[in-house]
């Protein structure tokens, strides 16, 4: 079954989202936020990815 672009994006932002909670999460148990903060961007950046427009679909040939 083939998502849709917007379920896609959705799918996309949750896990970059739980992948922010999990990682503040972690810094805050036993990483030292003040330095090790920089690992916060992955999930910025996944999150980009999943915003950035993409190009219209067409369909496919059977």
């Amino acid at each position: 079954m083939r998502r849709t672009a917007r379920e896609r994006r959705l799918l996309g932002l949750w896990t970059a989202a739980c992948l922010l909670v999990f990682l503040v999460i972690g810094l805050l148990w036993v990483g030292d936020i003040g330095r090790q903060w920089p690992v916060l961007a992955v999930p910025v950046l996944w999150a980009a990815v999943a915003l950035r427009p993409r190009r219209a679909e067409t369909p496919r040939p059977r």
